[in-house]
């Protein structure tokens, strides 16, 4: 699997982690779990400019995960939009042109 498949992947299981929360619901645990398990794998294909970021990333996704398993719905969005950001300013910043 390489970078391009897990953006791809994280990508997808992103918007519908949000999708969720925009609705008032609390995502789906296997949806956030396997978002979590793609930002360990991306972590993996970082390069030394953007790991800083990914580091970030990942430690953001493991508190979405425990929020929605203590089914804190009010703390969840607050992650994602703090995800949403991070997302942002690392694309902003470190895609290659």
């Amino acid at each position: 699997m390489g970078l391009r498949h897990i953006k791809n992947e994280l990508d997808t299981v992103f918007t519908k982690i949000k999708k969720t929360s925009a609705e008032g619901d609390l995502p789906d645990e296997g949806d956030v779990k396997q978002f979590v398990r793609l930002c360990s794998h991306m972590q993996t294909y970082a390069q030394e400019e953007w790991a800083f970021e990914a580091d970030d990333f990942l430690h953001l996704a493991q508190e979405l995960l425990q929020s929605v398993r203590q089914k804190e719905v009010q703390e969840t969005i607050p992650l994602i939009d703090s995800l949403e950001e991070a997302k942002t300013y690392c694309h902003r910043t470190f895609k290659p042109e």
